[in-house]
Parts: C-alpha cells; structure tokens; sequence
C-alpha cells in the first residue's frame, strides 16, 4: 500500500541516487523496448521514454531532489485499482516512487504496461516541469 501523501522523498541524496537506478531498471524491465532519453532541466533530471516508432513520450521519471517521481502522460485515463496515482490535471498522473511499497511493485509495473500498450494515442508530455512541483 502506498504510503500517504506528503511522504515523498528520500532519505538522503545517495539513497535518491540508488532509487534512481532503481527505478530506470524497473522502467527497462516493465517497457523494453521504450527509449530513454534524458532531458536536463535547471537542478533535477528528467528521463523520458517513449515507444521505438518515434512516438510520443508517454512516461517521464523525474528527479526533483529529494523526490523521485515517474508522471504518466495519459494518467487520469489509466486503470488504478491499487491507488497509486496522484494529482488531479485533466490528463496526467503521477506516482510518487519513494510511496511505493514493495508490494505494490506488481501494480506499478502494471500501470507502466497499460501506458506502454496506449503509447500510440497519447500525447507527449509536458518537459518544462518545475522542480517543487508534483504534477
């Protein structure tokens, strides 16, 4: 079960540096054949990945110390039985990666395949995020 709002964040900034390993090999793993491309922006970074036909980015993991937070572009039409979805935009969602029990890893990797299967109709996402904010 996901933990509740308000505790998104890392302990220290080597943990936030093992959790981003983890989570872009959780991403490789759920979605192999997306792309991965990194986008600087001001202090955090930003890894986009999209479908291999040159589609649209349909999921953005976003480092935004201490927080590590993976956004799904077409979010607020995804199945969520698990809850792990956050934010209230007409479109996007996001999951709070450091909320993330280990039981819900099954649940996550669920909502990344669905976004993945729907790659084709989404639209990309929006790369200026501001650091600070959560969606």
């Amino acid at each position: 079960m996901a933990r509740p709002a308000g505790t998104c964040d890392a302990a220290s900034s080597s943990d936030l540096a093992v959790r981003l390993a983890a989570a872009r090999a959780l991403l490789q793993s759920a979605w192999p054949a997306a792309v991965e491309r990194e986008a600087a922006r001001g202090a955090g970074r930003t890894f986009l990945y999209a479908p291999p036909n040159g589609g649209a980015a349909v999921l953005r993991l976003v480092v935004d110390p201490p927080n590590l937070l993976l956004h799904f572009a077409e979010g607020a039409r995804l199945p969520d039985p698990a809850g792990l979805l956050q934010g209230g935009g007409r479109r996007g969602r996001y999951v709070c990666l450091g909320a993330v029990a280990s039981g819900d890893e099954a649940a996550l990797r669920a909502l990344i395949a669905v976004a993945a299967a729907s790659a084709s109709a989404a639209f990309e996402i929006d790369i200026d995020h501001k650091l600070g904010a959560t969606a």
